[in-house]
């Protein structure tokens, strides 16, 4: 998701609110199904509601409600919460829990927040030198767990615990008590991985993020009035051992199914609201930069552009800006809504940002001089290139069949993906393997997707590490 907005950070691709037929399933963006973990809303197989897909026909349905999981889109919500009052209190005492729409009051910080402004150099952001990290690219898993474990049965299954680089959770978006103090950091306690961090701009009353746009609390967060809980979130995350992690904020701002989406819920246009995004965004990386210690990269991450768009949705004008952003990236799945012809066509699609037939709501400016279709991942890695940003792919995988057009058990996916991975990803790229309408690898004591073929040429692809 690149492009200003088109990036959405470059692993975890673009987000828009996506038109597409009736029949069509939400993209896949928010895996997490019914069974506990928040993902973006969808109709069809994966038991959301329909979500505003592009369809081949580019008309508009609405958002239906229903979880996909979590993923392209949503929050993980698991399936027993464990009391937070069992957690033991970061070093120096416990952190206030805020109630909602109260702000939190903290000793003043380094740099004002609220203020607009990007933090002064000692709180600045890493130099996104858009240079791949340190013993090569970066595979990560997310699988709705909460745990290491069965990431940790992954790298052994690809051959060395150096394999697996990444894990990644979603913190619950139910109210600003809980997206200030996330439930499950004990659960990762000791953890090999580096922490990916989907975190919620605004509450959603539930743990998924798939809801109405509330926008009393958007406009509070863009106004600042919120800081002080992304500010308790930077302490807790610090305090247990998080404060070099990855924070994916608005992912799939460009879809219909986000409780912080820009398009209106008919996917015509731009939401009224659609003006609090940037500021919002600064305003919480500002925050959490402030807190001592911290050193987050934080994630700009559309989903592409194949899966969901709205008329007058440019991305390039919902960058927060490079003060602000660490890592461009997309979610990008495979399924865009409509059944192409071929394994190829539907690749070409998701390549280039366009729906079955060519068809896209906003086409980007273009990049380096490069004319680019949609915002997808040929234009996330020139905007990643041009911006000197790391680009990723914060969730990826397999489609469903018979889920938004979907591949089923596609090698010629996953090999192609690996491809583009090893040519131009230079942050974090993480498999989706949950499932509720997306497909799971055949991975030994882990999970089983019936995807022999896609897990054949996963290993191949993957299996000496990145």
């Amino acid at each position: 998701m690149f492009m200003a907005v088109l990036l959405a950070g470059a692993a975890g691709a673009f987000s828009w609110l996506v038109l597409f037929p009736p029949a069509a399933a939400v993209p896949a963006a928010g895996r997490i199904a019914s069974q506990g973990l928040t993902a973006h809303a969808s109709a069809g197989p994966r038991g959301q509601g329909n979500g505003d897909r592009i369809g081949s026909g580019g008309s508009a349905a609405s958002a239906s409600a229903g979880l996909r999981g979590n993923g392209q889109g949503s929050s993980y919500a698991p399936p027993h919460v464990p009391s937070r009052a069992s957690f033991p209190a970061p070093p120096g005492g416990s952190f206030p829990a805020p109630s909602p729409g109260t702000p939190v009051t903290f000793p003043p910080d380094p740099f004002p927040t609220g203020s607009g402004l990007p933090p002064s150099a000692p709180a600045a952001p890493p130099s996104g030198s858009g240079a791949p990290p340190a013993g090569g690219l970066g595979l990560g898993f997310y699988d709705g767990r909460s745990s290491p474990a069965g990431i940790e049965a992954a790298a052994s299954w690809l051959g060395s615990a150096a394999s697996v680089r990444y894990a990644q959770d979603f913190i619950d978006a139910t109210d600003w008590s809980h997206i200030s103090s996330p439930w499950q950091l004990p659960n990762w306690a000791g953890s090999p991985f580096t922490m990916v961090w989907g975190v919620p701009m605004v509450p959603c009353g539930a743990p998924s993020t798939q809801c109405p746009v509330n926008a009393a609390d958007y406009g509070l967060v863009a106004g600042g009035g919120a800081d002080g809980y992304y500010q308790a979130l930077a302490r807790h995350l610090v305090a247990a051992g998080f404060g070099s992690s990855y924070i994916r904020l608005g992912w799939e701002f460009n879809a219909g199914w986000m409780g912080w989406g820009i398009c209106n819920s008919g996917g015509s246009g731009l939401a009224g609201w659609a003006g609090d995004f940037v500021p919002a965004f600064r305003n919480i990386v500002t925050s959490m930069r402030s807190v001592p210690g911290a050193d987050f990269k934080f994630i700009w991450n559309p989903i592409d552009s194949s899966n969901a768009s709205c008329p007058g949705a440019s991305l390039e004008d919902f960058y927060p800006g490079d003060g602000y952003v660490d890592m461009v990236a997309l979610d990008a799945y495979d399924g865009i809504g409509a059944a192409t012809a071929t394994d190829a066509d539907r690749w070409a699609d998701l390549l280039n940002g366009v729906n079955a037939g060519g068809w896209t709501a906003v086409a980007p400016a273009p990049v380096g001089g490069q004319a680019l279709g949609g915002y997808g991942q040929s234009c996330l890695a020139a905007f990643g290139r041009e911006h000197g940003k790391q680009a990723g792919l914060p969730e990826w995988g397999l489609e469903s069949s018979g889920t938004d057009g979907g591949g089923g058990d596609d090698a010629y996916f996953v090999t192609q993906m690996a491809g583009w991975i090893k040519a131009n990803a230079t942050g974090p790229v993480i498999v989706w393997n949950y499932g509720g309408g997306t497909l799971t690898l055949d991975i030994p004591n882990y999970t089983n997707g019936d995807t022999p073929d896609a897990t054949a040429a996963f290993k191949a692809a993957f299996g000496t590490g990145m």
